[in-house]
């Protein structure tokens, strides 16, 4: 058995295959960033998940995930995974590599991430490059989950969300500074909170204040992750995770102003990421 992953910060999906049935299982479990859990948490998430009962059976474990951007954050989950499939072959890599492999479609390519955090890269077939760096959520992540949550977040205390937006906001949520503060500097993984709220921002995007306010957003990742790139305009540019999913004709009308050819939008790579693995012969 074969064990496929793509992790977010948020939420991990697991796609389990089996060879000799060409069967595929799918399961989930919450994200696993390097930067924000740790080996052992790791090992304790998995033991309560419904993996546990193939972790034996498994031989390899080809890993893609957030936060996966070096070898010692690469070690953290190694270590969390060769603890809990203790029979299997385990390899890590950056999310952005399972971005490329299941987008790539035989041309040189951007591909970006919009999900809890942003990234992107440009791809050939064979080579990662990256312009831009990653600044994480206290700095960067310029339109992903976190960064329209922290948006929201801004426009309620501030009292400047529309009346019928502002009622609607504090019967689904119902937060306080005080629940904000204990979340974002005192909690675990303040970066999944604040992402949380990107939720809402999907619902109402129709709502003139929200248009604004994603476009804006759209548009400085594209000044900042995409026209840093040499012949960009000549690329397509593909996006993966959920911010991009749901933000889909934004994306489209946003990229006309830049001039750029969006490839394909894909709220999940798993399929693609199996299929590529498949074909490799893995």
């Amino acid at each position: 058995m074969i064990l496929i992953a793509d992790s977010g910060s948020t939420k991990c999906t697991w796609a389990l295959y089996e060879k000799t049935k060409r069967k595929v299982q799918y399961f989930s479990t919450i994200g696993f960033n390097p930067f924000f859990v740790d080996a052992k948490q790791i090992d304790s998430h998995l033991e309560q998940s419904n993996l546990k009962s193939f972790a034996n059976d498994i031989t390899e474990v080809h890993f893609y995930g957030a936060g996966c951007s070096s070898d010692e954050m690469n070690k953290v989950i190694e270590i969390g995974l060769s603890n809990f499939f203790q029979n299997a072959k385990i390899s890590v890599a950056h999310d952005l590599n399972a971005a490329c492999l299941a987008t790539f479609q035989g041309k040189d390519s951007i591909c970006c991430i919009l999900g809890t955090g942003s990234n992107s890269c440009f791809y050939d077939g064979k080579n990662i490059k990256q312009a831009a760096p990653a600044l994480g959520f206290i700095v960067g992540d310029e339109a992903s989950g976190n960064y329209f949550g922290k948006k929201i977040l801004n426009m309620y205390f501030n009292n400047n969300m529309p009346d019928n937006l502002k009622i609607t906001f504090e019967k689904t949520y119902g937060v306080s500074i005080k629940d904000f503060s204990e979340n974002v500097y005192q909690k675990e993984r303040p970066n999944k909170y604040l992402a949380g709220f990107f939720r809402f921002l999907a619902e109402h995007k129709k709502d003139a204040v929200f248009q604004s306010m994603i476009k804006n957003g759209l548009r400085e990742f594209f000044d900042l992750h995409i026209c840093c790139y040499e012949n960009y305009q000549k690329c397509q540019i593909h996006f993966i995770g959920s911010v991009a999913y749901f933000l889909e004709d934004e994306i489209n009308e946003i990229a006309k102003e830049f001039d750029c050819q969006i490839g394909q939008i894909i709220q999940n790579p798993i399929e693609n990421l199996v299929k590529y693995h498949q074909q490799e012969g893995v």
